[in-house]
């Protein structure tokens, strides 16, 4: 093959690489529009205590320090997670690096985030204007 093809041949070799990337990733969730609807807002506890700022930090990282809750959908960002139900109420969701972070409700208020490898932090319902 000679030189002046294999320089042709560059782009289109880097473009198909980039679009096979493309796509869902593994951690089972995937980059959607905003929520059709508007759902409940869920934000870390930024009052919290020491003990649970390894569970801040994992949510912040982890992109769930704020949430949405519009039925049984979970968003982050523009990123929806596929979220399993539990028998106790808790939403269990599958993060990159085989990590899983629980939504269990801890009152009327409020949900605490568990972290499989043990971190926790709670997550307090942020007020609308209109519940001020």
């Amino acid at each position: 093959m000679c030189l002046s093809m294999r320089h042709s041949l560059l782009p289109i070799v880097i473009l198909a690489a980039g679009i096979g990337g493309c796509g869902k990733s593994g951690s089972g969730s995937e980059a959607v529009k905003a929520p059709g609807r508007s759902g409940d807002v869920w934000e870390i506890d930024r009052a919290a205590d020491r003990a649970a700022m390894p569970g801040a930090v994992l949510a912040y990282t982890n992109g769930l320090h704020v949430v949405v809750l519009d039925g049984k959908e979970v968003f982050a960002g523009m990123t929806r997670f596929e979220a399993e139900s539990r028998l106790d109420g808790a939403r269990a969701i599958k993060l990159a690096g085989g990590l899983e972070a629980l939504l269990v409700p801890a009152g009327e208020e409020k949900l605490d985030l568990r972290f499989s490898s043990g971190e926790s932090i709670a997550l307090l319902k942020k007020k609308t204007p209109k519940q001020n």
